[in-house]
């Protein structure tokens, strides 16, 4: 049996190191699935690195979930999945949490619960009540983000014109960070009511929160790649010829009155082309 401590550490090392890449959440997927007598510690590891690492290494696990769950039903590690069933709540809150730092996985959150929901590891009802869950959130950072909006103003003013709290052009700002609003999108001013959003991958100041450029751009790759593959499974059927026959079948419209007429011209023409053909 291999040593508790040293499988932590393994495993908790590829989660860290999740990227968009397909292959290393499989390589994640198969050592948890290689050490499933020790299924409680590794799921404790993903529920830690959710809570200790930035917005875009949150998103990488929660991409993970989906096909670590798919490979556990498979290989019959029932145990994997009724955890991430268990703590789907906690996942949740971890990865896109009320405030700044959270706004920018609300669309991963909701992929991925709907991929989970697709697979039967969670009930219609449990996506509907986490869905839910995020619109409230979202409804909330609305009506603060319009309450503050003379406050903003007043930032706003207080940081052009170069004052002591330090704008984007000062000494507190500079060409390496941008700052980020409640829904994720970069923003010349942010006001942050949640601490666990300075954990999203920036640094919390004047109540504002200022996001490396490098993080932003690490997850924009991402998501590109993410959208590759997406796009590259949409076009993909399998190796027999009557599934791809099935799916242009289905795909295709009734016959009507327009067909009919471009057939009946199209074998006039083929005739015509034949006749001269043959005269040539």
């Amino acid at each position: 049996m291999a040593d508790p401590f040293e499988v932590r550490l393994r495993f908790t090392s590829a989660l860290r190191n999740l990227t968009a890449s397909s292959t290393s959440a499989q390589k994640a997927a198969l050592y948890a699935l290689k050490h499933r007598d020790l299924d409680e510690d590794l799921h404790s590891c993903i529920l830690e690195q959710l809570d200790r690492n930035n917005m875009n290494n949150r998103a990488n696990i929660m991409y993970f979930l989906e096909p670590f769950c798919e490979l556990a039903q498979r290989e019959g590690a029932a145990s994997f999945v009724e955890m991430v069933r268990r703590d789907i709540g906690r996942i949740v809150d971890a990865v896109a949490p009320e405030g700044a730092g959270g706004g920018a996985n609300g669309k991963v959150v909701r992929r991925v619960l709907e991929g989970l929901g697709g697979r039967g590891v969670l009930g219609e009802e449990v996506v509907g009540e986490m869905e839910g869950r995020l619109r409230e959130r979202e409804a909330r950072a609305g009506e603060m983000r319009g309450g503050m909006d003379d406050v903003m103003g007043d930032n706003a003013t207080t940081e052009d014109g170069g004052g002591a709290g330090g704008g984007t052009g000062g000494p507190g700002g500079g060409e390496d960070e941008v700052m980020l609003d409640r829904d994720g999108e970069v923003s010349p001013k942010a006001v942050v009511n949640d601490a666990t959003a300075v954990a999203g991958g920036g640094e919390k100041r004047n109540g504002l929160l200022r996001v490396n450029k490098k993080v932003i751009e690490q997850r924009i790759e991402e998501d590109r790649e993410r959208n590759k593959r997406l796009r590259e499974s949409m076009w993909a059927v399998g190796a027999e010829d009557d599934e791809e026959y099935e799916k242009m079948w289905d795909e295709l419209s009734d016959i009507n009155e327009d067909d009919l007429r471009m057939a009946k011209e199209e074998a006039e023409e083929r005739a015509q082309c034949a006749k001269f053909d043959s005269t040539a």
